[in-house]
């Protein structure tokens, strides 16, 4: 597969590194604003530059485009990708707001081409574990989620606009929550109604939200509660616990851990065990957690080639990242009120 690359900063390296070390990918062109940024991603991987992103977009020799900017691009450029022909993997949140979500997945539609959106936490090694353990039978039928996300903020905002609300949309839930917030609906298998508040007492972002919580049911009537965080003053983390009707896991990072506790019997001796992945801490101890996260951009590069070719897989659709935009939304529509928001199929 044949692949452009539209944004190379943080982010947009890490993926091209993750594109780099796949022998079934090839990066032909990448796009940046900054020229300098451009020329050291491509030229580490032996792509092209193009200046105007969409010269990239229109090139024959490109099968599928990541768009790897900050959201307020996102809209704009996976239409015009979408349009041309290219299946487009875009960057979390797929959009600031549903609307400009609809407008994508719109355009993937009338194109008949793959959207997915990149929320490759469903590749983290904790997270894969506790989804072969739920789909085992091992602790049951699911019955309910807790799941939460937090950093400490100040120097974990990479870049100013991340508590920009007219470039993200929204605070905590949009930044580091929108993550769990896919994870939880993952689980979940779907959301059908939600009611939420917000708090924004510390960093004062206007129409950014320290704390976002959801309170959210599936279809089936399941439940989960999730928090999304900018106060977390130990540090990042973000975890996930699966309760099912004879056991739980849980599923968190850092350390990347998944525990389990299960009985053969509703009141029975409860059994426990950890998976700690010992090859992925030693890595993280070398290369730092940016091993981790090309690890996982890696397969999920590899979850969307295999999508193109009609392969079911992990791979968040864009369907997926428009429910995950809607209920951080539907959170900041309910907080202050006793509305309850009810979500289309």
């Amino acid at each position: 597969m044949r692949l452009g690359l539209i944004g190379c900063g943080i982010v947009g390296a890490l993926r091209a590194a993750a594109i780099g070390r796949l022998g079934s990918v090839r990066l032909v062109a990448v796009s940046d604003v900054d020229e300098t940024r451009a020329m050291t991603v491509g030229g580490a991987y032996g792509a092209g530059i193009e200046a105007d992103w969409r010269s990239l977009v229109d090139r024959a020799d490109i099968d599928g485009v990541i768009v790897a900017t900050p959201p307020p691009l996102h809209a704009e450029m996976c239409i015009e990708a979408l349009t041309a022909g290219k299946h487009v993997l875009c960057e979390k949140p797929l959009a600031r707001k549903p609307d400009e979500c609809h407008k994508i997945l719109e355009a993937a539609e009338a194109a008949g081409r793959v959207l997915a959106t990149g929320f490759n936490y469903r590749f983290y090694p904790a997270i894969k574990k506790a989804r072969s353990i739920l789909d085992s039978g091992l602790i049951g039928e699911l019955d309910h989620i807790r799941s939460y996300a937090g950093h400490p903020g100040g120097k974990e905002f990479t870049h100013p606009w991340v508590h920009d609300v007219g470039v993200m949309g929204g605070g905590a839930l949009m930044d580091n929550g929108i993550h769990i917030i896919d994870l939880t609906q993952y689980f979940l298998g779907g959301v059908a109604e939600i009611k939420g508040f917000s708090t924004g007492n510390v960093w004062n972002y206007p129409g950014c939200e320290d704390n976002g919580f959801a309170l959210l049911r599936s279809p089936e009537g399941k439940v989960a509660i999730l928090q999304a965080s900018w106060t977390e003053w130990r540090g990042y983390r973000f975890g996930i616990d699966l309760y099912g009707t004879r056991g739980c896991v849980r599923a968190s990072y850092p350390p990347m851990l998944t525990h389990v506790t299960c009985v053969k019997e509703t009141g029975g001796r409860p059994r426990k065990k950890i998976h700690c992945f010992p090859a992925l801490q030693v890595a993280e101890r070398i290369w730092s957690y940016r091993w981790t996260a090309v690890r996982s951009f890696m397969e999920e590069i590899e979850s969307f080639m295999r999508t193109v070719e009609g392969v079911r897989t992990p791979l968040a659709t864009g369907c997926e990242g428009l429910r995950a935009v809607e209920i951080a939304h539907a959170v900041y529509d309910t907080s202050g009120s006793r509305a309850v928001v009810g979500l289309p199929a």
